[in-house]
């Protein structure tokens, strides 16, 4: 069952941390009057084609036109769950010329501007980008990237850290367990949030190294 959303208080919210949940792994984050939207995907499947694939299980809890304004998107791979065509066109077209700033890994910018964004920021691992009072690094997480059949690690992966004068949220996207997390810690210190993946974990020997 979904917990209820109040589309017209995060809108106009300026003041109070939120942090929302609209599914899998995008979630909506308030904080000092900014809104920043993780891995946005909205779409009934997960997939290059809209008829078969991965399909949504339970439905969005933030519908994608309830959103506020957004001010920052940021991206943590190229795989279909974590990067969806239609949501990314989708927020364009909505917030038309006042797009949000798309921030995404070494060598995914390309494909944010073929989907029509124009304001794309690509990071490689432990850089920062200023964004008024909001500090936005990319740090390392254990993972891939794919999005074809012969692009196999062709784009970086991420996770990423926002930091606001008294405020420090981890956004991991998929990774696997690895020395990355003693090594972001050691960087930022404690965390006051952070959104951790916990599924496809099954079988191990499998799932170990990415999930």
């Amino acid at each position: 069952p979904l917990a209820k959303t109040d589309p017209k208080y995060l809108k106009n919210n300026k003041s109070d941390k939120t942090l929302t949940w609209v599914g899998h792994a995008t979630f909506l984050l308030q904080v000092d009057g900014y809104n920043i939207l993780t891995d946005p995907h909205f779409s009934k499947r997960a997939s290059p084609l809209n008829f078969m694939g991965p399909e949504r299980t339970t439905p969005v809890g933030l519908k994608l036109q309830d959103l506020p304004f957004i001010d920052l998107v940021v991206i943590s791979h190229n795989h279909y769950d974590h990067l969806d065509t239609e949501s990314i066109k989708s927020l364009i077209k909505k917030q038309n010329i006042n797009q949000p700033i798309f921030y995404v890994p070494l060598k995914l910018k390309q494909t944010l501007i073929n989907y029509g964004a124009k304001n794309v920021i690509e990071h490689e691992w432990w850089q920062v980008s200023k964004y008024k009072k909001l500090e936005i690094y990319s740090v390392p997480v254990q993972h891939w990237s794919r999005r074809k059949l012969n692009d196999t690690n062709k784009t970086l992966w991420c996770g990423w850290v926002i930091k606001s004068q008294n405020f420090k949220y981890f956004f991991v996207g998929d990774t696997g367990y690895s020395k990355d997390f003693e090594n972001i810690q050691k960087n930022f210190g404690q965390m006051d949030l952070c959104s951790i993946p916990i599924g496809a974990y099954e079988p191990r020997w499998f799932m170990k190294d990415s999930h």
